[in-house]
């Protein structure tokens, strides 16, 4: 074997997930079906969990199409009792849990807080905050007999830095910024890394109502150093990396994906 082919097959190693089981919440659109597609891609089995069972069923046909064991667990994570047996239903359906990627999210209203008829807060709390901790709390458990394991938290670039109209989601985003620290120090010793995943403004079904406003786009592309709107894709190879032994070192950091409007 030539110094090329060696170094082509450690780095293969280094990015391969054969043989580990991946829970997604989230995971039957949007950034959370890319990221699902993705560790397909590197010989994961994935659990993918929605609350549309269209959805659900489609993701899992193309996940099969790309050679992966793939199961649908259909759930309302909003739902204390849904959110308390996706563990337990993953480990049922594919034999084991590797790695956990927080991406459901309540969609956010739009405009001042003051402006609120009935506080926005309190549901947006218990997806964004509650499932994320829950599920955490869950898989870290089994991580822990296993001394191996991964959990990825989606956020926002919301929660990094407060934007006027959306002050109830970037709350509830910079919980999750530090619930993925404070849930990686407790875990290090234990074999499991915790990171965050801090997209802005991407191409989605969830932000179908920012993306239609034309005032919002032109703002958001201001910001960026790079001139379009994200796709999922665009948060697929740093969802890769926290997945697999080359993130192996990496712990309670947020990788911010922006186009460069934090720079």
């Amino acid at each position: 074997m030539s110094r090329q082919e060696r170094k082509f097959t450690d780095l293969n190693r280094r990015f391969d997930l054969d043989g580990r089981v991946a829970l997604i919440v989230g995971g039957s659109r949007g950034i959370g079906r890319a990221i699902a597609e993705g560790y397909a891609d590197l010989g994961a089995s994935v659990a993918i969990v929605g609350r549309s069972r269209g959805p659900l069923e489609e993701t899992v046909a193309e996940l099969e199409r790309r050679g992966a064991r793939a199961i649908a667990l259909a759930a309302d994570v909003g739902s204390a009792a849904d959110r308390s047996r996706l563990v337990a239903d993953t480990i049922a359906g594919l034999g084991r849990l590797d790695i956990l990627v927080n991406s459901a999210g309540a969609k956010p209203p739009r405009g001042d807080m003051l402006e609120r008829e009935h506080p926005a807060l309190p549901e947006l709390v218990e997806v964004n905050v509650l499932s994320y901790y829950e599920l955490s709390l869950a898989a870290a458990r089994i991580m822990k007999e296993q001394r191996w394991g991964r959990i990825i938290n989606i956020t926002s670039s919301t929660g990094q830095k407060a934007r006027r109209g959306m002050g109830e989601y970037a709350i509830t985003k910079a919980a999750e910024i530090m619930m993925t620290r404070a849930f990686a120090v407790e875990l290090g010793e234990y074999g499991i890394t915790v990171n965050a995943l801090a997209p802005i403004l991407t191409r989605t079904d969830f932000s179908a109502a920012q993306l239609a406003d034309e005032s919002d786009v032109e703002r958001v592309l201001a910001m960026q150093a790079i001139k379009r709107i994200a796709d999922p894709e665009d948060v697929v190879g740093a969802a890769q990396l926290l997945a697999t032994e080359a993130g192996a070192f990496i712990t309670g950091t947020t990788i911010t994906i922006d186009g460069g409007a934090s720079a």
